[in-house]
């Protein structure tokens, strides 16, 4: 029965979602800026995607790069990240492939039901800054989340980090 859940949630996972560009032009096509005019804000976002670490994937994830600037100047990036399964995960904390440790906003929890079963969906984002978003445009980077019953790994797609990274420095030079 906790099979047949696992692969319930699977699909709801892959079929709601797209699955993350290999190229970085597809990737970057997909980027978004939305500039606020009232309050002086700006938000560039990539879409929310599927990592997958291929059909073993036992922690796959929604992902997606957020940045805020305010008046012009950069106030934060974000990497969001989505985990659905049909239990908490109660995560709290994350380390990259390096060991370093992440910043972790909690962000939201959520309960939902499909197909007749209850899912969990926990929302958190790792804030990371332009200089380690630089370093991470170079290989597809790997990260650990902790939680008090959950812990997986999930990959960040080089194409998309460096996707966000060449958008952020086309908007700083005001070139886009």
């Amino acid at each position: 029965m906790r099979f047949l859940k696992l692969v319930a949630v699977f699909f709801l996972l892959t079929g709601c979602v797209a699955t993350a560009p290999t190229s970085v032009e597809n990737a970057s096509s997909q980027i978004e800026v939305e500039h606020d005019k009232f309050n002086g804000t700006t938000w560039i976002r990539t879409p929310l995607y599927l990592s997958r670490q291929g059909f073993t994937d036992t922690f796959p994830v929604k992902l997606m790069y957020r940045a805020n600037y305010k008046k012009g100047r950069l106030e934060f990036i974000q990497l969001y990240v989505t985990a659905t399964n049909v239990e908490w995960g109660f995560y709290h904390s994350a380390n990259d492939q390096n060991g370093n440790s992440l910043n972790f906003v909690n962000v939201d929890n959520v309960v939902g039901s499909a197909a007749g079963m209850v899912t969990t969906v926990e929302h958190f984002g790792l804030d990371i800054s332009k200089n380690y978003l630089a370093k991470m445009a170079n290989e597809n980077w790997q990260i650990k989340v902790y939680g008090k019953r959950k812990r997986g790994v999930f990959i960040v797609p080089q194409a998309v980090s460096l996707a966000f990274f060449e958008k952020l420095n086309c908007f700083e030079s005001k070139k886009c």
